[in-house]
């Protein structure tokens, strides 16, 4: 085989894995989203049986689609890492031909919940990756050797990419695509004021009392600590008795939001002073990944997030301050880590 050709086809190969990296971190870094999307498949397959293992298989498609992506870059494992990408872009691009032609309500989540493509737009696009697949490795036979070094940076990749799966799965997504991020404004806290583009970018929290009065208002005015129940039966109600004292004793007003009907409540340990008010599941699990965690909100501005594990230490400091320079803080905070992430599995592709 002519060198010229060699290296055009690692080159393909390189980008098909860069490619694959975007696709699983993204899906990798909001397991909760990223199980959304697969109990739509399922749902759509007629395999809703499976639909409680949802965030798993979530999880290790991201993380498959990582390694396979590793495999691309670096040129390890070539003969294997041809033939998953093989039959993961095979298995893709059936699927969501069938999507194309069937045309649910439904996102693709190629890209989780990051970027939003039609079904026709994701059936084409994996189409020509499949195109491109075949151009990196045909003669299926000729793969090529890596140089030893490489190695060395798919084992080194492949455990950050083992250590950001189990992060992302015990804390809030690093970078939010959800309606719900920091600095958004609720719909309910706009006024005549607001141009058409704020209404339409706008999330509804929408929520009632035990007597069925939406009572949205509560969550814009003034500081708002909100805390979200979207699956009451898993929630830990004795560490959100905690924080939510906690947030009584600050200069907040704290709100329990929780996603059942007031007779659903009965079995659970909720204190009587507690007032619960109801949402539904999708309003509650895109405010807050994380069931029980806290959403703080000045006059309707979304200010900080946290999940139910991790309750800030610099809370009362973070209430008593400057809405804006907490936001500020936190949302560089979170910045500085994605982005830390991402230069150093960079440089582990170019300097090892």
């Amino acid at each position: 085989m002519k060198p010229a050709y060699q290296r055009f086809r690692r080159h393909t190969a390189v980008f098909l894995g860069v490619v694959f990296l975007i696709s699983g971190l993204l899906k990798l870094c909001d397991p909760v989203g990223t199980m959304l999307i697969v109990t739509e498949y399922f749902k759509f397959l007629g395999m809703s049986a499976l639909i409680p293992i949802s965030k798993g298989v979530g999880i290790a498609v991201a993380c498959l689609e990582c390694f396979v992506a590793i495999g691309l870059i670096t040129g390890v494992l070539r003969k294997t890492t041809a033939i998953l990408t093989y039959s993961l872009l095979g298995f893709f691009t059936i699927l969501t031909l069938a999507l194309w032609i069937k045309n649910p309500v439904m996102d693709c989540g190629c890209f989780g919940q990051a970027i939003h493509l039609t079904h026709a737009q994701s059936f084409w696009k994996n189409v020509v990756l499949l195109v491109l697949a075949v151009v990196a490795f045909t003669p299926f036979k000729e793969f090529g050797r890596p140089k030893g070094h490489k190695r060395v940076a798919a084992v080194v990749a492949t455990l950050a990419i083992i250590l950001a799966a189990v992060y992302s799965n015990t804390h809030l997504p690093v970078v939010d695509f959800t309606a719900f991020n920091w600095g958004s404004q609720l719909f309910a806290s706009l006024d005549e004021s607001a141009e058409e583009a704020d209404y339409r970018r706008a999330p509804i929290l929408s929520f009632r009392d035990t007597a069925g009065v939406y009572q949205d208002n509560l969550a814009v005015h003034g500081k708002v600590v909100i805390f979200s129940i979207y699956d009451a039966a898993k929630a830990d109600w004795a560490l959100l008795e905690q924080h939510y004292r906690q947030a009584q004793a600050s200069a907040a007003r704290p709100l329990l939001l929780v996603s059942a009907l007031p007779g659903d409540l009965s079995a659970c340990p909720l204190p009587p002073d507690i007032e619960p008010y109801f949402s539904d599941y999708k309003t509650l699990i895109t405010l807050n990944r994380s069931n029980g965690g806290g959403t703080y909100f000045y006059h309707g501005e979304l200010v900080h997030k946290w999940s139910a594990r991790h309750f800030p230490g610099t809370f009362m400091e973070d209430v008593a301050d400057d809405p804006v320079v907490v936001s500020t803080r936190h949302v560089t905070r979170r910045r500085l880590k994605a982005q830390g992430f991402c230069v150093a599995l960079l440089a582990i592709f170019v300097l090892l």
